[in-house]
């Protein structure tokens, strides 16, 4: 960690000492080490194969999983299993490498059934390997993750590579991972015409992930022309557009722009959600229907009405849906703009069967049929009625961020309630933290993480604050 008052450089032109290697080496050294976890968990798995007498009509065969190996790995790189991107997060890197394992046993199998290997014998073949293999390679994998993530590594290996170049009075002020030099008193400064200077720019950058430079409005187009060519992502810090919030800059016919918004989830990435949705959902409606329409006769014996209450809820995009929930209120007093607030379990509106329902979620059910309609999705930020509020507040008058939670569609469940943020917003702060939650989740969106909420969500629904 550097700081603006004590710049950790080592005036000489190489700067060496501060750095102790370049970026494309550092790549090739996390793939590298990705590969070596893989090797590990290969021999590891032949080990104990050999050891734990896992045998095949009472022979080892360590010869197959040297045969998984060799198409594991061909597999593994092709897929960007060895990406340096994913070494330090545990949950892609696993992924990655359980679907080159899947496509492995699937390449292994076929090759079998070719030479005329039944089904049984395949299977009694390779599923013990690959079982192995799967838990070792997911162990091995994580492990590499935590030590990558860990402060320890980051201090001994110089894994934060920003470099913070201050070309007059700082912008930033505060301590930051990486690295701050002050321009002048190492005699750096944007001058395209002096060959020396942008040298030593290129030796810097080329050990570099990213540059920032901090440096007075006049300054920064020659800033900009002294980097463009330094083959590293270079960033101005530009106070006055910080209100705008600008995730990137583009163009319109020949005019820059700045990009204030975009989609935080690929095409892919939505197309995998939305096979996730189909089959959660499929699943669920299926093994659900017999206890939804006894659910569903309940509700009606209890009080008159519809079983179904269909509220106007806040969708992706801003656009609105009509949301299906069970009704857990008497006809007359249902509120179907939201606006005011429930008050728990002393709630003179809801039913009988309502309270116990609202407890336990089943209510929530029915939005199984919003998600295979496409209007929700099994997770993501909970959908809220037009009218809902934090106290006397309406949600977007707390904090207009507020809108933004909407790029995606809106979930069952989501990160806010696995974190225990649910129920009735009685002052701001019940929405903030919910509103915090839901942008982290548009943020680090992963199939992974979408899984995990689910089975969070499934173990807390015991709990009480559901109101």
């Amino acid at each position: 960690m550097g700081y603006i008052e004590e710049p950790a450089i080592v005036d000489a032109p190489g700067w060496g000492g501060a750095m102790f290697s370049g970026k494309p080496i550092r790549f090739v050294f996390l793939g590298g080490q990705l590969c070596l976890a893989d090797a590990i968990a290969f021999i590891a798995t032949a080990s104990l194969s050999a050891t734990l007498g896992m045998t095949i009509g009472g022979t080892v065969h360590p010869q197959l999983l040297w045969m998984l190996g060799a198409i594991y790995f061909a597999v593994a790189v092709y897929g960007a299993a060895y990406s340096p991107a994913i070494a330090a997060d545990a949950v892609r890197s696993v992924q990655r490498a359980w679907l080159a394992l899947l496509i492995t046993f699937c390449a292994a199998a076929t090759f079998a059934v070719l030479e005329g290997r039944s089904m049984d014998h395949v299977s009694t073949a390779l599923l013990p390997s690959l079982t192995g293999l799967a838990f070792t390679l997911g162990g091995a994998r994580s492990a590499l993750a935590l030590l990558l993530g860990s402060a320890w590594w980051s201090e001994r290996s110089g894994r934060h590579r920003t470099i913070l170049i201050v070309d007059g009075e700082a912008s930033l002020v505060a301590p930051m991972d990486g690295l701050v030099i002050d321009a002048v008193r190492h005699g750096l400064r944007a001058d395209v015409h002096d060959p020396g200077v942008l040298e030593r720019l290129g030796a810097l950058a080329g050990r570099a992930d990213r540059l920032v430079v901090s440096c007075p409005q006049d300054r920064r187009g020659a800033w900009a022309a002294a980097l463009r060519g330094a083959n590293v992502p270079v960033e101005l810090l530009v106070e006055e557009v910080a209100s705008l919030a600008p995730t990137g800059a583009g163009s319109f016919h020949g005019q820059a722009t700045l990009k204030v918004a975009g989609e935080p989830l690929s095409l892919s990435d939505r197309i995998t959600k939305r096979l996730f949705d189909i089959v959660v959902a499929g699943i669920g409606l299926l093994l659900l229907t017999p206890f939804l329409l006894f659910t569903a006769l309940v509700i009606r014996l209890d009080s008159p009405g519809p079983a179904l209450f269909r509220q106007p809820r806040i969708g992706r995009g801003n656009r609105q849906f009509r949301m299906h929930k069970f009704r857990s209120m008497r006809v007359e007093t249902q509120d179907l703009s939201g606006s005011r607030l429930t008050q728990g379990r002393s709630d003179d509106r809801v039913t009988r069967i309502g309270r116990i329902i609202r407890s336990t979620s089943i209510d929530e059910l029915p939005q199984l049929i919003d998600v295979l309609r496409g209007d929700m999705s099994i997770v993501g930020p909970r959908p809220h009625a037009l009218g809902a509020k934090a106290g006397d507040k309406l949600y977007w008058e707390v904090d207009t961020a507020y809108w933004h939670r909407h790029a995606v569609k809106p979930g069952m469940t989501g990160l806010a309630q696995v974190r225990g943020f649910r129920g009735t917003t009685f002052v701001d702060a019940d929405l903030q933290n919910r509103l915090d939650a839901d942008l982290e989740y548009l943020r680090d969106w992963s199939l992974g993480k979408d899984i995990k909420i689910v089975f969070r969500t499934v173990m807390a629904l015991a709990g009480r604050s559901v109101f």
